[in-house]
């Protein structure tokens, strides 16, 4: 929980003195600012490596750094060859939603996980949405809706169709963070509805698209009647539904599966070039093809961390492609951080699998390109945080309970060391959530915590008797929550925590702080 009550912390000493960062690590994050910022705006090329190096005074080797760091970021996408060069991106859900779906594939996640995670993130939104909807917002939702409901008899499009319309309908609660975070799994949740119609019969199929479309008619009802309350018992009714079409009952437990939709997608890039009458000429185009292949191979488990792939010469040959196009392909992922290939070895490029720390960071560039101000950050966590601390008092461990417990004795310890509370603090909310068991939410609690993290030495503050004050309030309301998870009491630990996050409200409703833009604040 970020410090928060009393006021900016004076810079001391101790704050000022950093460790000294390398000059490419500098100039990363110098470009980083100026691109989430907009300075640097999509689609342009930067000048020639000789223009650069001149510009920043760096050698070619501090240049290439920092520009491979920004690549890993999906900042710039780096062209190889002549006319190639260093052209900027804006992140979107794409990649981050991508990297999440591997990384949650490989964790074993369920059906019933990304739908409670799913019931957990939207239904508040849908409900803020309706409750000041306008006109021009309503007819967006229609015309989406119209477009999926076209779309039926197209598993593909139907998918794709109805993505946008369930992405609009949290975008356009305002909330930027929600937005983002359900927008993520949602890249999860389409591949889910492709896979369950491609997979069915005809009438099936209809069956299940008929059944979507019937549940965004009845949110639309509401939508039109201006009924909050109704609105997001529709969208419950439609997440838990939905789920229940995709899996047959008592099958909840299996395992998501995003591969089909990705080679559907690659499948659908090839024909339409094909059908444009450029066939497979463009490297670019290949090489992710080829990317996407080794990324579906991850997912099902037949490259394991720290596999080997074959050799640049047998990788060439297995996919019929050449080399620079296969190392451009290979580039792909390593700036994925799936893969590492290493200059002058003979064995092929090694494997390595997601981690929830990488899926934190893709997620938060995103937040931070979408112009999410520390205030909307608090908000999304108001939102969705009390949600899921009702899960974790339902599947708590003794375990938990117990080392919950001695972080709360330590809390009380450490009340006016900043450094500490806060360090203890962290400690003690990863164990709470973890306690949840789901993996989506898991992945959903690292992101919240990456903009703790990043935020947390710009907005902490000094030692007074107000914020003294202030964390004896926190100790006394963890108590609380402790004796409420103990209990297995859910309101309660959910109440109990959603009033911890208000003690902190009257910071992030006044304070400047609350309406600077975390591009701004994490360093």
């Amino acid at each position: 929980m970020t410090a928060s009550a009393a006021g900016p912390r004076r810079a001391t000493a101790a704050d000022t003195f950093r460790p000294p960062r390398k000059m490419a690590h500098v100039l990363a994050a110098d470009l980083r600012r100026q691109i989430l910022r907009g300075a640097l705006t999509v689609d342009q090329q930067l000048p020639p490596e000789a223009e650069l190096m001149v510009a920043f005074d760096v050698s070619r080797d501090t240049l290439r750094e920092a520009l491979r760091i920004l690549e890993a970021q999906s900042l710039l996408d780096v062209r190889r060859g002549r006319g190639g060069g260093a052209v900027v991106r804006r992140p979107g859900l794409a990649s981050a939603g991508r990297y999440v779906a591997l990384l949650l594939q490989l964790r074993g996640t369920t059906l019933a996980d990304l739908e409670e995670a799913r019931a957990v993130l939207e239904p508040p939104a849908a409900t803020r949405l309706v409750a000041g909807l306008g006109g021009e917002a309503l007819d967006r939702l229609v015309a989406l809706h119209d477009a999926a409901r076209a779309s039926v008899g197209d598993p593909l499009g139907f998918a794709t169709a109805v993505t946008i319309f369930d992405q609009a309908v949290i975008e356009l609660s305002g909330n930027r963070s929600v937005a983002v975070i359900a927008g993520i799994l949602r890249v999860i949740y389409a591949g889910q509805v492709f896979l369950a119609i491609e997979a069915s019969d005809r009438a099936s199929a209809e069956l299940i698209a008929r059944r979507v479309v019937d549940a965004h008619e009845e949110f639309l009802a509401a939508a039109r009647r201006r009924d909050p309350v109704a609105a997001g018992d529709a969208w419950t009714g439609y997440v838990l539904g939905t789920a229940g079409l995709l899996v047959p009952p008592g099958r909840g437990g299996e395992r998501i599966d995003v591969v089909p939709l990705w080679r559907a997608r690659a499948g659908q890039a090839v024909a339409r070039a094909d059908a444009a009458g450029v066939g497979d000429g463009s490297p670019r185009r290949v090489a992710a093809i080829v990317a996407s292949e080794i990324r579906a191979r991850i997912a099902e488990g037949r490259l394991a961390e720290g596999d080997r792939l074959s050799s640049l010469a047998d990788l060439a040959v297995e996919f019929g492609i050449s080399r620079p196009t296969l190392r451009e392909a290979l580039r792909i992922l390593e700036m994925e951080s799936l893969l590492e290939v290493r200059a002058g070895d003979r064995a092929g490029p090694r494997i390595w699998h997601p981690s929830t720390q990488v899926a934190a960071q893709l997620a938060g560039t995103v937040l931070e390109a979408r112009q999410v101000t520390l205030a909307d950050h608090f908000h999304a966590v108001r939102l969705v945080e009390p949600a899921m601390m009702k899960l974790a008092a339902t599947r708590i461990d003794r375990s938990s309970l117990a080392e919950l417990a001695r972080l709360a004795a330590l809390l009380t310890a450490v009340v006016d060391d900043t450094a500490m509370f806060s360090e203890t603090w962290r400690r003690a909310s990863a164990v709470a959530f973890g306690a949840t068991g789901n993996p989506a939410l898991g992945v959903v609690a690292e992101i919240l915590q990456w903009v703790r993290a990043g935020t947390r030495p710009a907005v902490n503050v000094d030692t007074d008797e107000s914020w003294t004050a202030a964390r004896a309030r926190l100790v006394a309301l963890f108590n609380e929550l402790v004796n409420a998870l103990v209990a297995g009491d859910p309101a309660r630990a959910g109440d109990r925590w959603a009033a911890l996050l208000d003690v902190n409200l009257p910071f992030v409703e006044s304070h400047d702080f609350a309406h600077r833009l975390i591009v701004d604040l994490i360093d």
